[in-house]
């Protein structure tokens, strides 16, 4: 079987669609439009190829401690070359996921968790290592617990949220506990990716429709993205 090398998938050579028979689960995304807080009547596959513009691009202008721990490599690959492949499949589930939520509104609630059972077995289109790839998968079964988590600390989250797409299962009742533990909990249980779930996190928000929908909160999150790649202690990054 063909395998790809992760820094040949360019955005350029993904539109030219040069991978769709190695990877037709992607393009697929296409027809799987989303309108909500988050997204304007756009196809996860329009949103995807936006987040991984943006990725670019914040890690070109971030720090040089992010890039040099993005260029260290795991096994074969470097953590930033992983990143981009997370970050491609991050809304691989959309399509078994799409629902109508009612009022014209259409979400994906649960793609975290079948996007990660997808990309379990896109990966084999990869000369990943086993190491490598569950870091890949673990990523894009939690890309979605950041945003909720961060979410919290907006006022309106909760209601929008369950309206549009629903808590994850891992912060459902997060709101009754005191928010600054729970977080400090998550970064610990998963600091060997946090900062991939921060960097992809705010690719994912640059690239949604949140600022005309949700001014102040999308203004709440790019500020705690900034802060935390900020304040980032990189000794502890593993």
């Amino acid at each position: 079987m063909q395998k790809i090398i992760p820094s040949e998938l360019t955005i350029k050579r993904i539109k030219k669609r040069e991978f769709e028979k190695l990877i037709p689960e992607f393009y697929k995304l296409e027809e799987v439009i989303e309108n909500n807080r988050w997204h304007n009547r756009e196809s996860v596959f329009d949103h995807t190829l936006s987040v991984l513009d943006n990725l670019e691009r914040i890690i070109r202008s971030s720090k040089k401690e992010i890039k040099q721990a993005l260029n260290k490599v795991i096994d074969r690959n470097s953590r930033k070359n992983l990143l981009r492949i997370a970050a491609l499949l991050h809304d691989i589930g959309k399509k078994e996921t799409i629902t109508n939520l009612g009022d014209g509104v259409r979400g994906c609630p649960g793609h975290e968790k079948k996007g990660a059972q997808k990309t379990r077995k896109i990966l084999k289109c990869f000369d990943f290592s086993p190491k490598e790839s569950k870091i890949i998968i673990d990523i894009v079964r939690n890309h979605g617990t950041i945003h909720d988590i961060i979410g919290l600390g907006y006022k309106d989250f909760k209601r929008s949220a369950k309206k549009e797409r629903g808590l994850t299962y891992a912060v459902t009742g997060l709101e009754n506990k005191n928010f600054q533990k729970e977080y400090r909990n998550f970064k610990k249980k998963l600091s060997n990716i946090y900062l991939e779930l921060i960097l992809l996190a705010f690719a994912d928000t640059i690239g949604s429709y949140l600022k005309k929908t949700r001014p102040a909160e999308f203004n709440h999150r790019i500020n705690f993205y900034k802060k935390e790649l900020k304040s980032l202690p990189f000794s502890r990054v593993k």
